[in-house]
Parts: structure tokens; sequence; C-alpha cells
């Protein structure tokens, strides 16, 4: 019981960073996404149609036609089911159908009878929400229909990943995570021919934290903004700051050893308290080396160890939980369930060192 919770707890964890990587929850309308969703809802006939995102325990809307919310809680969400399945789902009487006749929204308004659910799949096989239309009678799909709402949902995710192709992420002026992936790749090769040495910062940002001490309750986008663009003018010519995604950086700091990346992050620390910015953060370091293998496949299971990390407490079964710092006053944070604040061993989130001293 207790390995199948954290298989689906990882499970979960992996998902939700395979969406935070494209920063598109909680951004404003957009028509090219508008259009996919009218073409949906005209080829259907239905009267609700709309592009979500299932962000934790919300379904969130990007798109809708229809529909007036802008998120509904996922466990009332037919998207919820149609995201745990591969292919689409067809929901063609709600009050016939065990898992939904008991659902509010069948029961009472707005009294939804079908649906159809066509997963938004990333190329790394999550997925990450639906492309949906409802219906308040009864329906059957045709497979023409099916198929070409399927076409639609390639779309999304089409645009989704031009986006994050992109050469700089345009809130924060980091580079894209393939950017860095790049750069990262050729520090590996510096490192494999000439034996120079770079490390790798990788951190979160605690929006909730760092909001309520510094502006109240600002939007994340305007955070992020506030906290990593300074950062990135202030890095030196050789150095790379990439977005990783959602809340989630790293910055490759070439020439440069594990032990001098601690004292560069204990420096800004410094000259943020003196400035007055509270910014807490997960951080974890680790030094660039071959034998970290793909990169993209590395900064994956970094991401997703630093994440389980912020979850749970724990780094995998590593037992040296993560270090919160307040970048304003250092490590002082009160002790919350859940979430711990001494220091991260690098071998608990990153690739060990050659020398295995990690």
């Amino acid at each position: 019981m207790r390995n199948g919770k954290r298989l689906l707890f990882e499970a979960e964890a992996a998902r939700q960073f395979a969406l935070d990587r494209y920063d598109i929850v909680d951004t404003p309308e957009e028509e090219c996404f508008d259009h996919i969703t009218m073409v949906m809802k005209q080829t259907l006939d239905a009267p609700f149609a709309g592009i979500a995102f299932m962000d934790g325990d919300r379904l969130w809307f990007k798109s809708k036609a229809g529909v007036t919310a802008n998120e509904i809680p996922r466990d009332i969400a037919f998207c919820d089911f149609a995201i745990a399945r591969q292919g689409v789902t067809i929901i063609e009487d709600a009050l016939q159908d065990e898992r939904f006749r008991e659902n509010p929204v069948v029961t009472s308004s707005p009294f939804l009878r079908s649906y159809i659910g066509v997963p938004l799949t990333t190329p790394d096989g999550y997925n990450i929400g639906t492309l949906f239309a409802i219906d308040i009678v009864p329906r059957r799909y045709d497979d023409a229909k099916v198929e070409r709402n399927r076409q639609l949902a390639e779309l999304v995710i089409h645009e989704l990943e031009l986006r994050q192709q992109s050469e700089k992420d345009r809130l924060t002026g980091a580079m894209s995570r393939s950017g860095f992936g790049l750069e990262m790749q050729k520090a590996m090769s510096l490192y494999e021919r000439q034996g120079v040495k770079s490390t790798i910062v990788i951190f979160d940002v605690d929006l909730d934290k760092t909001a309520s001490k510094r502006f109240g309750h600002p939007s994340g986008n305007a955070l992020l903004k506030s906290i990593i663009r300074p950062l990135v003018r202030r890095l030196r010519r050789s150095d790379h700051i990439g977005r990783l995604g959602g809340t989630q950086f790293a910055v490759l700091l070439t020439y440069t050893v594990e032990a001098q990346a601690r004292e560069a992050s204990e420096k800004m620390r410094k000259e943020a308290e003196l400035a007055d910015r509270a910014t807490y953060v997960d951080v974890a370091f680790c030094e660039v080396t071959p034998a970290m293998g793909a990169w993209d496949d590395w900064l994956d299971q970094a991401s997703l160890k630093l994440l389980a990390a912020k979850g749970t407490g724990r780094i995998d079964t590593d037992e040296t939980p993560v270090r919160r710092y307040n970048m304003a006053g250092g490590p002082a944070e009160k002790r919350r369930p859940g979430r711990a604040m001494t220091a991260l061993h690098c071998e608990a989130c990153c690739a060990p060192y050659p020398n295995g001293s990690g």
C-alpha cells in the first residue's frame, strides 16, 4: 500500500512537472486556443467546449465556450478520468454510467449528460489536460468526428511545444529549457575534453511564502519576473540561467566547482538581505560531468526529486532533506509539516560525481 501511494505520488509529480514546464496555467485567453475550441464546438454542435489543464487539485480552463467558470475542483471534473486514460474518453449518458451518475454537475445544475474528452498528451507521454465538449442531452460521437478532435488536440500540444522551443522565456528573460540544455551539453563536453568544471544550481521559488512576505498576493508571473530578471542581468557572460518549468530554474556556472557555487549563492543571499528582499527557494547544487548522460533525462530526474522533496520533506530515500533558504535572512523559517529545511546533499538530487564523493 505504501509503495503504491509513493508510485502514485511520483506519477502525479511527473505529470504536474510536464504541465509546469509549458508555463501555460493562469495565463490570459489567447486567440489561437480559442479558435481550436470553437472548431470543436461547431464540429460537434455542442453547447460547451474548451481546453483545460489539470493543475493540482483543480481543472483550469485556458479556453472555453459556453463555460462561465475559470476552474472547477478536480474531484468533480470528467476530465480527471480522461487524463488517466490513453485515448479518447466518451460518456454517452452520465446518468447511466455508475462512475458519474452521482456527480453534482450531473444531478444538479448544469445537469450534464454527455462528454467527449481528448487528452492533451506531451511528446514524452504525459496527459496534462484535455480538449473537451459537453452536452446536456445524451449523445453519440461518430468515428470521423472523434478523429477530427484528436487532430485538434495535437494542434494544442504543437503550439505549446513551439513556445517552449523558443530561445528565451518571454516572462523572465531566462533561457528556454531546450536552450539551457544545449549549454549544459557544452559544459559536459568541456569537462570531457579539457577537465573544466562547471556547476548547476537548481532551485524552485516558493511563490506562496515569498508573496506573503514581500507583496501580499501579486500574480505569480509578476513575482517571478521581479525575482529572475535581475538575476539574469547579473550573471557573467559565460553563465546561463534556464527555466525548467513552472517555478523551477537552473543556473549553469561555468569554470566553477560546487564549493564556489555555494559561496556565490551565499553572497547573493546577503546582498538580497541588504536590499530587504525576501525570496524563499529550495535549492540543490551539482557539478556537471559526462556521467550525467542525456541532459534532458538528467534535468527531468533532478527536477522531479526537488519537487518530491517539497511534498514529502525527503528526496528519494536519502535521509537528508532540502535546505530552505530565506534569501533575505538565512535559513530561518519555522518548520511546517512535510517541508524540511536542512542541507540538501547533491547526491540526493543530482548525478553522483565521478569520484563518488557527491
